[in-house]
């Protein structure tokens, strides 16, 4: 693992270069007091922070639950909040491409389903595989322990037939869904600052 993730109880907050769409840690590159790292801009246009507002008060109900021992919802609200950052790091990869909004909302409702978005949609869009991508950035681990807990989510809600009823998401799961989200921030900022920003300079070039 090349970085640890902040883990300290609060929603990291990163602010986008209105240039190339990186997504920055340091609020002197995002507001223009200093070079972005990725273009070298210092627009003084207004600067948008990620994740999203919708996306901080998901987070921050999640680590509520989370401090209350309320292991199940936390399960079921990181599943969701992973779902909705991929869809998000994919919706930017798309506009990098050149894509308009009709054009990417096509491509997300015609790939609805987290599986498919993430063995196909993925590597189509970055020429990658998505595992590969999340191991050179230090996350090797997190597909297989995402997948498992999309796993385990889906045999609680659903009872499923193949694994008989799971009647519980105990907090050593809870527990590893809180390390992923605290991961995800880290994981799909790298993916953003490697596949947005290079497709705006490809398109530049």
């Amino acid at each position: 693992m090349k970085r640890n993730p902040a883990a300290s109880g609060s929603t990291p907050t990163y602010w986008e270069c209105p240039e190339c769409d990186g997504l920055l840690e340091d609020p002197s590159s995002a507001e223009g007091r200093k070079a972005c790292p990725f273009c070298g801009g210092t627009s003084g246009n207004p600067r948008r922070t990620f994740p999203t507002d919708r996306l901080r008060r998901l987070d921050n109900r999640i680590r509520a639950y989370h401090a209350e021992g309320e292991n199940e919802i936390v399960v079921i609200l990181v599943a969701a909040f992973l779902e909705a950052i991929l869809e998000d790091i994919i919706d930017r990869i798309l506009v990098s491409h050149g894509a308009d909004l009709p054009v990417r909302r096509a491509v997300l409702d015609s790939n609805r389903a987290i599986g498919t978005r993430i063995a196909k949609l993925f590597p189509q869009l970055t020429g990658h595989e998505f595992e590969d991508v999340a191991a050179e950035l230090g996350f090797r681990d997190f597909p297989h322990r995402w997948r498992e807990m999309r796993e385990a989510r889906n045999d609680f809600i659903h009872d499923s037939p193949f694994h008989g009823p799971r009647e519980t998401l105990d907090g050593p799961m809870a527990a590893q869904a809180m390390l992923l989200l605290d991961q995800a921030y880290l994981l799909f900022v790298d993916m953003n600052n490697r596949f947005v920003v290079d497709g705006h300079r490809r398109e530049r070039a």
